[in-house]
């Protein structure tokens, strides 16, 4: 019987053990920028319970346009991966949040520095300018990084605490007012623009941690960096 178990345990993880951000990045590295965001997770339960993530990929390639060399960029969703506990739990508190990025100078960043998108282009006069209130403000041609953003506004003490958050290799959700933050999958970004899916998310929160769960599962601690396990971020 413990035979039988433990072979139907190592068929559940099968082909779900792979970190679908390292394969995408590897792919994505051939364009000058990228940036790839959470954008969907789901859980489906079970006696082994399936998990699932979702990319929007937002890519830079050169291009012509009016006869200038320009960066033109483009927007698309990746297939949904199947992962395995331990993986979903590295990223089920991102949802929204880029987390792989390769910015114009060239810097790769991954997880562990997961932040908002858009912003890596603030500060970059290429990009836009910081206005009278002291507010970021993407050119009109840049309006998709604002779309990403949710209508949050970058302000400069937002912005110099994403720097140095960044720059000590930490993620950044956005400053901190009452215990919420703008963005990631318990903020308020989510909880205005994804209602039902932030209730069951808060749902969730009242029961046992995920982290808590994936260790019981698999015997062994994992990388939880997230706080409750939810269905779907649809």
């Amino acid at each position: 019987m413990i035979a039988w178990l433990s072979l139907l345990l190592i068929l559940a993880g099968c082909g779900a053990d792979r970190d679908p951000v390292e394969e995408l990045v590897k792919d994505l590295n051939r364009y000058p920028e990228f940036s790839l965001i959470l954008e969907d997770l789901r859980e489906e339960e079970g006696f082994f319970p399936d998990y699932f993530l979702r990319f929007k990929i937002l890519t830079a390639s050169g291009q012509k346009v009016a006869g200038q060399d320009t960066l033109v960029y483009e927007e698309r969703l990746s297939e949904e991966y199947q992962v395995s506990a331990e993986i979903y739990a590295q990223y089920e508190n991102y949802l929204g949040m880029v987390v792989a990025a390769k910015t114009p100078e060239g810097r790769l960043s991954g997880p562990a520095q997961a932040h908002p998108p858009g912003y890596q282009y603030v500060d970059n006069p290429r990009y836009g300018y910081w206005d009278g209130g002291g507010f970021w403000q993407f050119y009109g041609q840049y309006m998709l990084m604002s779309q990403l953003l949710g209508g949050w506004r970058v302000n400069r003490g937002d912005y110099g605490d994403f720097r140095r958050t960044h720059e000590q290799g930490q993620p950044y959700a956005g400053p901190n007012s009452g215990g919420r933050t703008p963005f990631g999958t318990g903020g308020t970004t989510v909880e205005r623009t994804r209602p039902e899916f932030f209730k069951r998310y808060q749902q969730r929160l009242g029961g046992t941690r995920f982290g808590e769960r994936v260790q019981s599962r698999m015997g062994r601690g994992g990388p939880a960096w997230g706080s409750g396990s939810v269905r779907s971020g649809k």
